[in-house]
Order: structure tokens, then sequence, then C-alpha cells
């Protein structure tokens, strides 16, 4: 009994020995100053997978996927990490997935970005896109290039007096130069488009073109990028449509993560996209995209005022 015992705690000893000889062995290739990562340290290691989200920015799924997927990859191995993509049918379901910390960054439209902070006000931008270098695109209304009128007031004005209302389409409500900032266009000029057109919303954007070329509505609300987009791959024939209203400079899309995510990550992200280079730009990007500005999302000022105005926002 007296052997068994001593044989026990022999075992121990030479477990405890080993144990020390591993901590010392780590501490030895550890750097001077640095610290080794507890399980408990929020910043310590980059996840293994992060999470993005994009929008519906082109006519399907795949196509989305296809034009980002790139991006998420090379800005997620810059933090150690893989990347998953998820592709949303709607700019609130994208914005309501970073807020349930479903996804740990996305790619927002910027109304989507202001109403996910709104809520959430641990989402922070990190970054905004910038489109042929500038930081900055624009909201516009279209027509037909055939239509009986050439600006805003003149389709108010003919809408009021035809026999019947001229067809009136907004993109779906998470949408920035879709739906807020027409909206709160016609507020600001005191008008309400649903007594004024046939109104309709929550086209995506790929569709209002199309709608407007093939005569289903008069008039759709649409962002200039995107017309951009939809001429360079032949959808439509830019040729076939006219502004008739297009808005003030709107701060581009941000890259935006969830509360919570490391500040090493944050940090690491945020880097690896303003370092982006227009010609790694031109290979990882849609058409016309030339990098990223680093931001801390005081940009968005006046996507929050529109907010206000439309009365979305308090």
């Amino acid at each position: 009994m007296k052997q068994r015992k001593q044989s026990v705690l022999t075992s121990w000893m030479r477990t405890v020995l080993l144990s020390v000889l591993a901590l010392v062995a780590v501490v030895a290739c550890t750097p001077d100053g640095a610290q080794v990562p507890s399980a408990s340290d929020g910043n310590a290691a980059a996840p293994v997978e992060l999470k993005f989200g994009v929008g519906p920015y082109f006519p399907t799924p795949n196509e989305t996927r296809d034009q980002f997927e790139p991006l998420f990859t090379e800005i997620a191995g810059a933090v150690g990490a893989t990347s998953d993509v998820t592709v949303t049918e709607d700019w609130v379901g994208l914005s309501e997935a970073l807020r349930a910390g479903t996804l740990d960054a996305a790619w927002l439209g910027p109304w989507g970005f202001v109403l996910a902070r709104h809520n959430s006000p641990e989402i922070e931008a990190i970054a905004t896109v910038e489109y042929q270098s500038k930081p900055f695109y624009y909201s516009v209304l279209m027509a037909r290039a055939d239509a009986p009128f050439d600006t805003l007031d003149e389709a108010i004005a003919y809408s009021q007096s035809a026999s019947k209302p001229l067809k009136l389409s907004l993109a779906d409500v998470g949408s920035t130069s879709g739906w807020l900032i027409p909206t709160a266009e016609f507020v600001r000029r005191g008008l309400d488009p649903k007594a004024i057109f046939d109104y309709s919303e929550g086209a995506s954007h790929a569709a209002q073109a199309i709608a407007v070329v093939s005569a289903q509505v008069d008039m759709a609300s649409d962002y200039n990028r995107n017309l951009d987009v939809l001429a360079a791959t032949d959808r439509i024939d830019l040729g076939e449509l006219k502004i008739v209203w297009q808005s003030e400079p709107l701060p581009n899309d941000p890259i935006a993560v969830r509360g919570g995510l490391s500040d090493d990550v944050k940090r690491g992200l945020q880097q690896a996209l303003a370092d982006l280079s227009p010609e790694r730009a031109a290979e990882l990007l849609p058409t016309n995209y030339t990098g990223f500005a680093a931001t801390d999302g005081s940009n968005y000022a006046p996507i929050q005022v529109a907010g206000k105005t439309v009365g979305k926002l308090k």
C-alpha cells in the first residue's frame, strides 16, 4: 500500500514538473514585453473566420458574391482569418444582421449604417469606399428619354394635371438613394408623393432602370453608380433614360463592424482597406471603385439629418 502511494505521488510530481517546464518554455519564446494571450482577452487573436455581409448590389446574389467575395477574402487574410460572405435580399436585413452580431462586418448602404448605429451605437464605420477616386455619389430620379417632362418640377405638374397620375417607383425603405433621399426631397418640398403619383416602393435597384425603360413605370429612383454598372453590363442603354432630379453629394458606402469585435481586428481591417491601391482595387472591386478612405463615421451626418427629416429617426 505504501509503495502504491509513493508511485501516485511520484506520478503527480512528474506531471507538475512537466507543466512548469512547458510554461517556462512558452515564456522563454515570448518576445520581451509581450503578454501570453489568455482565453478571456478579447483582443488576443483574430477569429478563425470573419463573417461579412453585402446587400443586393447586382441583379442576382451570385453576381454580387462574385464581385465582393475577393475583397472580403483579402482583408480577412490581412488579420489572419478566413472569410464567409452572406448576400442579403434587402438593406434592412443586412443592417439587422450586423446589429444582431450574426455578421462581423458588412458593406452597408449609408442609410443602413445610420439605422444600424442608431439602434446599436457600438456599430462602427471603419472605411468609406471611393468611386472614381471620390468618396461620394448621387441619388437620382430618372424617366424615359422621351418623357414629356425634363425636371422633377415638371413631372409633379404633369402628374397633377394628367388624366391619370404618373407611376413613380422608389426602392426598398432601407436604401439611401432609392428611398431615403428622394423621400426627404419630397418632404422638403412639402409634398406627399403618394398623393401626387401612382406610387410604389420596395423594388431592388437592379429593377428600377429596367422598369423605366420597359415602360412599367414613368419615373424611378436609383443612384449614379448603379446606372454605370447596368450600362457597362449591357442591361440598359443610358441613351434611353434621362435624369430629372439629382441629389447633393452623398457619402459613399461604409464598411462597418459589429460591436464587440476585437480592436486589433478592427484596426487591421481598416488598415487593409486604406492601404488598398487603385491597381489592386481594380482587381478586387467592381468597375470604377478605386479604394477606401478610413473614417470614424462622422461623414454620414447628412444621412442622419435626412432620416430625421422623413421621421424615421428621433
